[in-house]
């Protein structure tokens, strides 16, 4: 399965300590440079440079002709755009609206919650719930709501 990663799913693996998830579920996956340019620039995830070192192999540069989808950052467009270029099979996007956009262009996507249920269901991690936590505390925002729904889903305790 080949997959495209956005900005936002990337920070939130990457503050959890769990990018290597990433590899493990989608051997093959890539990052357009409009995703890379904003990990670079993100302040919070200045010490994480190892993490940014192993990233670095997987960015494509390769989008033909940059187009603008209005309402979505730069980012989101061309992970949307290099997903319909490569023929990819799953787009890893968190963004509401700019996911909506893609599914709207028969875009099969992902978000970092779901790739989280399926490590465990794989049995990459034995829990989902303290990753919630971890994600929550690192000022990553996701719904409580969802996220236990997800939780009871998987035979976990909510949150809260």
């Amino acid at each position: 399965m080949f997959l495209i990663v956005d900005t936002s799913p990337l920070i939130s693996l990457i503050v959890i300590n769990k990018l290597n998830l990433l590899k493990e579920l989608f051997p093959e996956f890539n990052l357009p440079n409009a995703v890379w340019e904003e990990l670079e620039a993100h302040n919070q995830l200045k010490l994480y440079k190892k993490e940014l070192d192993f990233l670095k192999q997987y960015i494509n540069k390769s989008i033909s002709s940059p187009i603008t989808i209005p309402g979505i950052d730069k980012g989101e467009t061309e992970a949307i755009q290099l997903y319909i270029e490569l023929n990819a099979n799953v787009l890893l996007i968190d963004d509401k609206k700019a996911r909506s956009i893609a599914e709207l262009m028969d875009i099969k996507c992902i978000g970092t919650i779901a790739l989280l249920t399926l490590a465990k269901r794989k049995k990459l991690i034995a829990a989902i719930r303290p990753l919630f936590i971890s994600l929550l505390s690192n000022k990553r925002y996701y719904s409580k709501k969802l996220l236990d729904q997800v939780l009871v889903l998987n035979n976990e305790k909510k949150l809260d």
